[in-house]
This record gives C-alpha cells, structure tokens and sequence, in this order.
C-alpha cells in the first residue's frame, strides 16, 4: 500500500494555475483532483492526504470543498473517496470558531487537521489553539504542521522547537511535522527523541528536486535511522511535485525493503486507520 500523506488541491484548472503561478516556484500540475487520480494510477498510490489550507477569507469555503468531495450521501458515492480529508482553522479566523468549525466539518468526515503557520501567521504555541489541541486528542484525530523554512525563504512560526511547549502540555497529541523539520534537523532529532507520538512527513525533504530543503541520500538514510522508519511517512507536496518520482526516490535509497514500506505506506495506514 502507498499513501501520500501530504497533497494540496485545487477545485478547479484556473483556481490552481492561479495560487502556483502567484506562489512562484517551480510546479509540477494545477492540482485538480483529477489530475491527482491520473498521477495515483501511475504511482500506484492506494490513498492520499488532502492538507490544503486557505486564507482566511476563504478557509470555510475550501473546507467545505474538501470534505464535500470525500463524503458519500444517500444513494450517492463519495466522489473522490480514496482521499482522506483534513481541514484547516486559524485563531483569526471570522464567523464560526476554530472549535465551531471542526465540530461542523467532523459531521461531515473530516479526518484530520492541518496547519500552515508560516503562510497563517500564527504561532504553533499560541495559547489561542490550546482549546483545538484539546479537541483533536478528544477525537483521536492527527494534525499536520508544516515546519521549518517556507518555500519564500521564512520560517518565523515554523520552527519546530515552537512545538515543544505544546507537546509538553498535551503529550497525546498526534501531531505530523511536514518536511521532517524543513532543514532544522536538530531539533526535529531532538523533538523526535523526546516526543515518540509526534511522526514526520517527507515532502520536500526526501525528494527528486534539488532544494535547500532536500537532504542527499546519505543524509536521508541517516535522517531516518535517527528517527526511526516506523515514524516515517511519505509525502509528496502534490502539486509542485511529481510524487511518482518522490516514490522512485525514497525506494532508491539504501535502506531496507521493510524501512520503504513503513515509510511509502504501513505508517499512514496505521495512524489514519486504514486497516
């Protein structure tokens, strides 16, 4: 099983050739989701994560979206059903509260969390998202964090170390570090040795492209004895990248065949509870 835990769409061509053309880095698809499904037949990717976010403006409107495109109603299938939806929230957002907002969109299926504190503009430790932490472990439910450096070169609210406190504080939460820290290494070493619930995601990190971010085959193999390949999961960061060659790469590694499949897709399915 191959799962991609880390992918961004967009409901329509024109809505995602806008937000890659005004984010300005390379990309690979617009990130329609039928786009995405053409690219999961080639990689032969069982499930896929939708992490996306939004401005505030429009953070309810594109949860709507993701969990509408997920959900199955009287006599009708879900549309997309082999994605696995998260939701975002944010302490500014207006109208219904963060709290409101994963209450309303658990009814619909919603299955995860997913924040963007970099792009938000909020602190991982902001006291404002203790009362959201509070909910995910009361659901038993993942949240998905990005960390470490954005792709504009920022990393104010991503660092990883913002996460300490909060772990300290509410140690059942299942949190996920995407970009397995975004080049802080260290300190997700550190997080990872003192917090064994928190899991880490690949995207950019272990990948085909060449970024700042992007460790090298020796570093990845090291990375992920460090961490543990149990703790592991593969993400793409769909659309700026080609996951059938983030998929090719990771199996390219010198690790063990055991190690590619906890991290391609026996992790994921145990955490989203998928078998």
């Amino acid at each position: 099983m191959i799962i991609d835990a880390h992918v961004h769409l967009h409901p329509t061509e024109e809505v995602g050739k806008m937000v890659v053309e005004m984010i300005g880095m390379p990309y690979y698809s617009y990130g329609t989701p039928d786009d995405y499904l053409n690219d999961m037949e080639t990689a032969r990717i069982d499930k896929a994560v939708i992490v996306s976010f939004a401005p505030d403006n429009q953070i309810k409107n594109n949860n709507f979206w993701t969990v509408a495109i997920t959900k199955s109603g009287k006599n009708k299938p879900a549309k997309y059903p082999d994605f696995i939806p998260f939701i975002s929230v944010s302490p500014t957002m207006k109208g219904r509260s963060m709290i409101e907002e994963l209450e309303h969109k658990y009814k619909w299926g919603m299955k995860g969390l997913k924040i963007h504190p970099v792009a938000q503009g909020f602190a991982p430790d902001d006291e404002r998202m203790f009362p959201v932490f509070e909910w995910l472990i009361k659901h038993d439910l993942p949240i998905t964090a990005h960390s470490g450096i954005n792709i504009d070169g920022k990393s104010k609210f991503g660092e990883p170390e913002r996460w300490i406190s909060v772990l300290e504080e509410f140690n059942d939460l299942k949190l996920i570090l995407a970009h397995m820290g975004g080049g802080q290494w260290d300190k997700a070493i550190e997080i990872a040795d003192k917090f064994p619930q928190v899991m880490f995601d690949t995207a950019i990190s272990i990948s085909y492209i060449n970024s700042p971010t992007t460790l090298d085959d020796e570093e990845a193999k090291d990375l992920i004895r460090t961490i543990g390949s149990d703790r592991i999961l593969f993400g793409s960061d769909y659309p700026w990248i080609n996951p059938a060659k983030d998929i090719e790469r990771i199996r390219g590694l010198d690790i063990s065949d055991d190690d590619k499949k906890f991290i391609l897709g026996e992790n994921a399915a145990k955490l989203f509870h998928l078998k």
